[in-house]
């Protein structure tokens, strides 16, 4: 996906991307959206790159384009679901129960291959605790001796399993590489916020309508949650995780939003 040699603007435009599927996704499954509707959610961005974006992602098979009276309308294809899906895995440790083995690949050997290694292994789920060291919690320790090894980086690095913490335990550590407690400050805001607008916005469309405080600023706040999500088993979560209740506002959000024609 990337299209620029420029760092910073293929970050920008791969964001922009992925922020499109999602907005489809939010449209419905089986309906067409036309450009106004991405435009209202991603006006961040200018319009002609929100077009850019949706060409690239028709090329690619991600969405689907129809033409009616001239106007394009696009929606999300079930492989643009499947990269949605890979791209923003909030849930992904929740859903299986975890098996308290802990992944560790030590780099101890780059020969100038460190960033793509680096960035490979971040794409697995790793997290980065000091120089050269990455660790997860994930089942990938085969994908990780796949990658190595079609990569010829098998002799740059070496994996470890661990089931055993000392001086720590298996949540505080996470709290700390994963950063769960601002995470959980950030989905209490949100439900909070999302509560509040659910409230006023029903009594008064016009509220969801604004610029500020209205339906696109809770859509910018639950992209950026689920952006920032670490994805980790429930194990290693505080018991007052609020990814779940905010999801469910969220949606419902979604459903007004669309009653509220926007």
């Amino acid at each position: 996906m990337m299209l620029f040699n420029d760092t910073n603007h293929y970050i920008d435009m791969k964001l922009l991307k992925i922020k499109l599927l999602f907005c489809l996704d939010t449209g419905g499954e089986t309906e067409y959206q036309a450009y106004d509707f991405l435009y209202l959610r991603l006006s961040e961005y200018e319009e002609g790159s929100v077009r850019d974006a949706a060409v690239r992602l028709e090329k690619a098979g991600l969405v689907d384009k129809i033409v009616r009276n001239n106007q394009s309308y696009f929606r999300l294809t079930s492989l643009g679901r499947e990269a949605l899906s890979s791209s923003l895995q909030p849930n992904r440790g929740q859903k299986v129960i975890w098996d308290k083995i802990w992944r560790l690949v030590i780099i101890h050997q780059t020969q100038g291959q460190s960033r793509a290694l680096e960035a490979a292994l971040r794409g697995l789920g790793y997290k980065r605790v000091t120089r050269g060291v990455y660790v997860t919690p994930f089942k990938v320790t085969e994908l990780t001796k796949k990658l190595l090894i079609e990569r010829k980086w098998h002799n740059l690095a070496q994996i470890i399993e661990s089931r055993r913490l000392i001086m720590s335990d298996d949540q505080q550590w996470a709290r700390k590489l994963w950063g769960v407690d601002e995470q959980g400050v950030r989905y209490a805001d949100f439900v909070s916020f999302a509560e509040r607008l659910l409230r006023i916005g029903r009594k008064n469309f016009s509220l969801l309508k604004q610029a500020k405080g209205g339906f696109k600023t809770a859509l910018d706040k639950y992209f950026g949650l689920i952006v920032r999500d670490p994805g980790l088993p429930k194990k290693l979560l505080p018991p007052d995780w609020q990814a779940e209740e905010a999801k469910e506002l969220f949606a419902r959000l979604v459903v007004l939003a669309k009653t509220a024609g926007i």
